[in-house]
C-alpha cells in the first residue's frame, strides 16, 4: 500500500465515522430524514473505499475528497460580525423610537380588561375601538381556550400547567422591591458586585446570566396588566433603575418536542415558576444589599425581555421574535431584575442569526397559524423587526388549548447541545459561506415539514383524534 492510497483511507475512515455519528445523533433525536441520509452517506463512503482501492479509480476518489476539502476550507472564510447586533437593540433602530403601550399587549387585553370596568370604557372607547369585538370572542374561549384541548385535556400534563402557573401569582407581589430600611448600603466595587451577582444567578438555577444597562426607549410605556388591583392600570412608567440583571433558563429539548402537545406548555409554564423564584429572590438580595431589585417575570413586566436579553449578550432575536441564545437557541425563557446596584455590564454579540434566519424560514413555514412573516422587517415603533402576527397566534393557541411553541421546536438553533450542533453552530458564527448555505443544508437534511416527536413515557399523552392535522 503506498502513500497515497494510506492517506485516502484515512480522509474515507473520518467520513465514515462523521456520517455514522451523524446517523446515530439524528437517530437519538428521532430525525428519520436525518438519520437515513447519515447511513446512506455511511454506505456511500463504504463504497468509496472499495474504489480507492482500484488502481484505476484513485484519481477520481481524490478529486473528489479534493473538492470535498475546498468545501470545507471555504467554510473557513470569515464572516464580519453583525455590526447591527453588536450593538444590541439600538443596532436596529431606523427611526423614531416609540415606547410600546403594555395596555395593548395581547395578555394584559385578555386578562386585565373586563367588561363593566373603568379600564374596559377607557381602551376600547377611547384608545383601541377596533380591537374590541375580536377581544371579545377570543376573551369568550379563554387565551389557551380548553388548556390541553389538543390532548384530550389530558389531566397529568395540563395540571402540571396549572400548577407551575399558580408560583408567579404567588410571586408577583414581591416583585418590587425598595432598599431595606434597615440594610446599609453594600460597599462593593462594580467589579465584584458583577462577580457576586453573576455567580449567585447561577447558583440558584439560571443557565446564562447578563448584564446590561435599561435602554429607555424600550420600557413601556404604560402599565397594562392588572395582577393585583386596577389602581396602576395606565399608570406610565418611569424612574425605573439603570441596570438590569438578565437570566436565561433552558426549554427541556424532551419537552418541547412534542409541540404543540401539553408536555411543552407544562414546561413551559416549569419554567415561569422557576424564572418568578430566581427574578424574586435576587431581588430580594438586592433589597437586602441596600439597593433596589425589581423583579421581571409573567407578573410583573416593565420591559420586553428578548431585545434587553440581547442587549446583555445573551443571543440574538430571530424570526419568529424569541431570543436566540448560544447553546439552547430558542429554547429558552428569560427573566430579569432591575436594579440601581452599580454593575458592569456586557457587550451583545453575533451569532450569525439575521443572516441565517432570512434564509430559513423554516419557523415561517412551519407555523400553523400563518403568523410568522415570510418577507424581510419592517419597521415597527422605530425598530426593525421581523413582525409576529399576534392576533393570529393567540387564536391559534386557544384551539389546541398550548402555547403551541413549534416555531421554537423548529429552529435549527434549538437542537440539543451536542458536540455536533456546537460545532455547526461555531461555523454559523464565523463562516459567511456557513450562514448563507446552512440554512439549505439543515432543510435537506431535516426537512421543512413539522411533526411532533415521541415524549419519555411519564409525558405521554392521549391525543385529540379531531385534531391531529392542526399542525
Amino acid at each position: 500500500m503506498n502513500f497515497l492510497t494510506g492517506s485516502l483511507l484515512v480522509v474515507n475512515f473520518f467520513l465514515f465515522s462523521a456520517f455514522s455519528y451523524f446517523a446515530f445523533e439524528s437517530y437519538r433525536e428521532q430525525e428519520v430524514r436525518a438519520t437515513k441520509i447519515g447511513i446512506i452517506g455511511a454506505v456511500c463512503i463504504i463504497l468509496l473505499g472499495v474504489l480507492i482501492l482500484i488502481p484505476q479509480m484513485k484519481i477520481t476518489v481524490l478529486f473528489f475528497f479534493a473538492a470535498g476539502i475546498i468545501f470545507f476550507l471555504s467554510l473557513l472564510i470569515p464572516a464580519k460580525p453583525n455590526k447591527k447586533a453588536l450593538k444590541g437593540a439600538k443596532g436596529y433602530l431606523v427611526g423614531k423610537p416609540q415606547r410600546f403601550d403594555e395596555r395593548d399587549s395581547i395578555f394584559a387585553r385578555h386578562r386585565s380588561l373586563i367588561s363593566g370596568t373603568k379600564q374596559y370604557s377607557t381602551f376600547y372607547n377611547e384608545i383601541y375601538p377596533e380591537k374590541e369585538e375580536h377581544d371579545a370572542k377570543r376573551r369568550q374561549s379563554g387565551i389557551l381556550g380548553i388548556s390541553g384541548s389538543i390532548d384530550n385535556e389530558y389531566q397529568p400534563n395540563v395540571a402540571m400547567m396549572h400548577a407551575s402557573f399558580s408560583m408567579p401569582m404567588l410571586l408577583g407581589q414581591q416583585a418590587c422591591n425598595d432598599p431595606d430600611p434597615d440594610a446599609p448600603i453594600a460597599n462593593l466595587s462594580p467589579e465584584k458586585a458583577t462577580l457576586i451577582v453573576k455567580n449567585l444567578a447561577r447558583h440558584i438555577g439560571a443557565d446564562l446570566v447578563g448584564i446590561t444597562k435599561v435602554d429607555p426607549d424600550l420600557i413601556y410605556s404604560n402599565q397594562g396588566e392588572i395582577h393585583y388591583g386596577a389602581k396602576d392600570w395606565g399608570r406610565e412608567i418611569k424612574n425605573l433603575p439603570p441596570y438590569a440583571v438578565v437570566m436565561i433558563t433552558e426549554m427541556n429539548y424532551g419537552h418541547v418536542i412534542s409541540a404543540p402537545h401539553t408536555p411543552t406548555v407544562a414546561e413551559s409554564a416549569h419554567l415561569y415558576a422557576k424564572g418568578a423564584y430566581l427574578s424574586t429572590l435576587l431581588g430580594k438580595w438586592f433589597s437586602y444589599m441596600g439597593y433596589r431589585g425589581i423583579a421581571e417575570h409573567s407578573r410583573n413586566y416593565d420591559i420586553p425581555l428578548p431585545p434587553l436579553a440581547a442587549d446583555a449578550g445573551l443571543g440574538e432575536v430571530g424570526r419568529q421574535g424569541y431570543l436566540i441564545a448560544p447553546k439552547f437557541g430558542a429554547r429558552v425563557r428569560i427573566f430579569a431584575v432591575l436594579t440601581d446596584m452599580p454593575l458592569i455590564p456586557d457587550k451583545p454579540i453575533s451569532l450569525g442569526v439575521e443572516k441565517f434566519c432570512k434564509s430559513c424560514k423554516k419557523c415561517a413555514d412551519s407555523c400553523p397559524s400563518k403568523s410568522i412573516p415570510q418577507g424581510e422587517k419592517v419597521i415597527y415603533n422605530g425598530f426593525a423587526k421581523w413582525k409576529l402576527d399576534e392576533e393570529s397566534c393567540f387564536d391559534y393557541w386557544s384551539k389546541v388549548g398550548t402555547d403551541c411553541s413549534i416555531c421554537m421546536a423548529i429552529c435549527p438553533f434549538s437542537r440539543p447541545n451536542t458536540f455536533l450542533h456546537r460545532f455547526v453552530g461555531l461555523f454559523v458564527a464565523k463562516s459567511k459561506i456557513a450562514q448563507i448555505l446552512f440554512p439549505h443544508i439543515d432543510n435537506f437534511l431535516y426537512g421543512k415539514k413539522w411533526r411532533p416527536k415521541t415524549v419519555v413515557p411519564w409525558l405521554n399523552y392521549q391525543r385529540n383524534k379531531n385534531k391531529t392535522e392542526i399542525y
